[in-house]
């Protein structure tokens, strides 16, 4: 209970962000012409800042119960980091050119660029092993919240620069995609990872902190916000991408989003709906993985992408995200009520299935992979590159620099 809500805000973001990729897939493009929809894209750039925010937020209420285990090298470290290790696998499987290490070898320039991709799961996996090691290294709790800070200030700020000189080039691969601007990589660390390692310090902070305080913070972020929205109408569109000023803006909104939950999460708990918000939050990657596949497709086959077509109006597109999201929270549960009833079973049929994953990737010839890959579901795994999907509206009444 005393954490639900960060769960709550976790939830919010999962269910969005099936709004986000249906309508990326299902809406007739004609309808981005529409006075609303600039303003329903602007929502869809908070969609991985609360997802990362939230991550930091839970790994610091973490580190709070278990870092003495942490340091003494016990079994909950490892845990942690098979987890990590289980994140990145999902992450760069979604992005592989074809289910076979023979097919993978010979992949063109493209598809390797697209397979190093640093996309949502491999930000958050990053960022965890940076800020568990910062974590194990430093002995004071006010000490390492402290450097969550300082580099979440940091990478905000030298975003514009890493993006500018493209360092990322001189590097490997798959290091450099890690920095590759977009739409190079999706949700590269500079400047996402801010929004990881702010969430590391502010949930903590936020915590313990009277009602008057809570208010006082999200009247300030919401002014933040507004200010720093209208300084972006202004600006060019990589404004919307680099800036650190544009950091500020998803960041303080994301915040006031987070205390307005803090306020009124008791109230939330007593309605029906809290509930589907919890099973949200605490399934989030299930939702993410389920609802990708089923909208997006993998290398193991289409998705509703190759039929649907972009062919919807709103209220077709609204009855498609309530029926994808029943079926992602549906299996959602009957996961989440596994892993109650029979934990240990769960974790023999993860393993089993990672053991198989990895021989059949190993083993199966390319011509076999060939029937199975899907040409554009491989490449996009759900996401517009961002250059593209910009969160800025769009409308007659907003000049806008290109």
């Amino acid at each position: 209970m005393r954490y639900r809500w960060l769960d709550y805000l976790r939830g919010l973001a999962a269910l969005w962000m099936i709004e986000v990729h249906v309508v990326d897939v299902a809406l007739d493009p004609h309808w981005h012409t529409s006075q609303w929809f600039p303003w329903l894209s602007l929502t869809h750039g908070f969609v991985a800042v609360a997802f990362l925010f939230c991550a930091g937020g839970a790994l610091a209420i973490t580190l709070e119960r278990k870092l003495d285990a942490y340091r003494r090298f016990e079994r909950p470290l490892w845990d942690y980091l098979a987890k990590l290790g289980l994140l990145l696998l999902i992450g760069y499987w979604l992005h592989l050119p074809a289910f076979s290490l023979e097919r993978t070898l010979h992949a063109t320039p493209q598809e390797l660029v697209r397979l190093a991709d640093c996309d949502i799961l491999q930000t958050i996996a990053y960022s965890s092993l940076i800020a568990l090691a910062i974590a194990l290294f430093i002995p004071r709790p006010n000490w390492y919240r402290s450097t969550y800070a300082a580099i979440s200030i940091t990478i905000a700020i030298l975003t514009p620069l890493v993006w500018e000189h493209r360092f990322d080039e001189n590097l490997p691969l798959f290091i450099g995609a890690l920095i590759a601007p977009q739409p190079v990589s999706k949700f590269p660390l500079f400047p996402f990872a801010a929004y990881f390692f702010a969430g590391a310090w502010i949930v903590l902070w936020l915590q313990n902190r009277p009602r008057r305080v809570i208010w006082l913070v999200t009247l300030a972020c919401l002014g933040i916000a507004a200010v720093t929205m209208v300084i972006g109408f202004s600006s060019p569109k990589q404004w919307w991408h680099s800036s650190p000023i544009h950091t500020l803006f998803r960041l303080s909104a994301t915040v006031a989003a987070l205390c307005m939950l803090m306020l009124t999460h008791e109230t939330i708990t007593r309605q029906r709906f809290s509930n589907i918000l919890l099973l949200a939050g605490q399934q989030s990657l299930w939702v993410y993985v389920f609802h990708l596949l089923l909208v997006y497709g993998s290398v193991g086959g289409n998705g509703l992408s190759a039929v649907i077509g972009k062919q919807l109006n709103p209220f077709e597109t609204v009855m498609l995200i309530i029926a994808i999201s029943v079926v992602t929270l549906g299996t959602a549960w009957m996961w989440a009520y596994l892993k109650h009833v029979m934990p240990q079973v769960v974790r023999v049929v993860v393993a089993a299935v990672v053991v198989t994953a990895g021989a059949t990737f190993v083993l199966l010839p390319a011509r076999y992979a060939a029937l199975l890959s899907t040409g554009e579901l491989v490449r996009r795994d759900g996401v517009v590159p961002a250059v593209v999907q910009s969160d800025l509206p769009r409308s007659p009444a907003v000049p806008v620099q290109e």
